[in-house]
């Protein structure tokens, strides 16, 4: 099965609606903190937010998630705290309950791309032939034409996949589709960037244990993977230096940054020795952003990466975009998803990078894939 296929199995069991009347479904991120809620109308041009929302959880996920009646209540609330129409939905499994790996294909004479991705993915990755959901995307590059082709594939468990789809009609929402974690950040990328086929960007969203890097090529995805950086690891490396007790690092991360060489002012000591402490994770972060360029170049004949943005955990530390800036030549910004609705949607409340996963799957609407 794949997840194109559910999605047109999900909607085929719809009744029908009244062209132009139901407004978009909502971008729905169950998240591991909170539930993240966007829903976006598109208009000539490009797209007007029309409600945004950030709920943290009142107990945890696992907790919430496993009763049923809670739920309902809980999503009705976050519902009705912003102008939402409708609880018809797009959204997207867990990371960790996906694999998202890039594969080389190639196509036999007769032989579909998706036959030709399918057996690629069971004989490379090992993937069951049953009992699994698959869907691909085709990595841009300058070639385009013949037999070999370049994919990213996403494979979930098809058990996974169903419970999923079981505890958003709990909720008492109406799935349209599921959509890939990365794929939705691509969409969210490609319209901050606009159209430029010959430019590449490039997404840093970094989490608590690890991080990931997405790249998009005009409006595809190209490349999303997992590195080894996080908040848990920089915690961890300034506790042990400076002796203290992992949340007191964490604290200070958060309160001072990544650290400065040059840094100035009342605390710049400490900035300066947290700067010292997490300089060896920082050149390794250098040198998986360096080889992304290549990987990029090589895709592209010689296209670079033309801006970077900033996502997650660390995307809250002060001083950040400097001190990324300082590892990659190339401009650096922190990710805005309202900038996607024509700026309707001002961060007045700070949520907005929270939002980015719920921001590129409510950009999908029920026709863009």
């Amino acid at each position: 099965m794949s997840l194109r296929n559910l999605s047109v199995r999900l909607r085929a069991g719809f009744p029908a609606r009244r062209p132009g009347r139901a407004m978009p479904p909502i971008g729905a991120d169950f998240a591991a903190q909170s539930l993240n809620l966007v829903q976006a109308t598109p208009v000539e041009g490009g797209w007007r937010l029309q409600a945004a929302a950030l709920a943290p959880y009142p107990i945890p996920r696992a907790e919430l998630l496993a009763a049923p009646n809670e739920l309902a209540r809980f999503v009705a609330g976050v519902l009705a705290s912003a102008p939402f129409q409708g609880r018809r939905v797009v959204s997207a499994l867990p990371p960790g309950e996906v694999r998202i790996l890039p594969l080389s294909v190639q196509l036999a004479q007769g032989q579909s791309e998706a036959q030709a991705v399918a057996k690629a993915a069971v004989e490379q990755l090992g993937v069951a032939p049953s009992g699994t959901v698959l869907d691909y995307y085709q990595v841009r590059g300058a070639d385009g034409e013949g037999a070999s082709r370049q994919v990213l594939v996403a494979a979930a468990q098809e058990a996974r996949v169903l419970d999923y789809l079981a505890m958003l009609e709990a909720a008492r929402l109406t799935p349209v589709a599921l959509d890939i974690g990365p794929a939705a950040i691509a969409r969210l990328l490609a319209t901050l960037h606009g159209a430029d086929i010959g430019q590449s960007t490039m997404l840093l969203n970094f989490g608590s244990a690890k991080s990931y890097v997405t790249v998009i090529w005009g409006r595809r995805l190209m490349l999303d993977r997992e590195i080894d950086f996080g908040e848990e690891q920089l915690a961890d490396a300034v506790a042990r230096a400076l002796e203290l007790p992992r949340a007191t690092a964490t604290s200070l991360l958060r309160e001072h940054g990544i650290g400065a060489r040059a840094a100035e002012g009342a605390h710049a000591e400490l900035r300066r020795a947290i700067h010292e402490v997490l300089h060896p994770a920082c050149l390794a972060l250098a040198d998986e952003l360096a080889h992304t360029q290549v990987y990029v170049a090589s895709r592209t004949r010689g296209s670079t990466v033309s801006r970077v943005y900033l996502n997650g955990s660390l995307a809250r530390y002060p001083g950040i975009q400097a001190r990324i800036g300082e590892l990659i030549d190339v401009p650096v910004h922190l990710l805005d998803p309202f900038a996607a609705f024509g700026g309707a949607g001002a961060d007045k409340d700070g949520i907005g990078r929270a939002l980015a996963l719920a921001a590129g799957l409510a950009l999908r609407s029920d026709a863009n894939g």
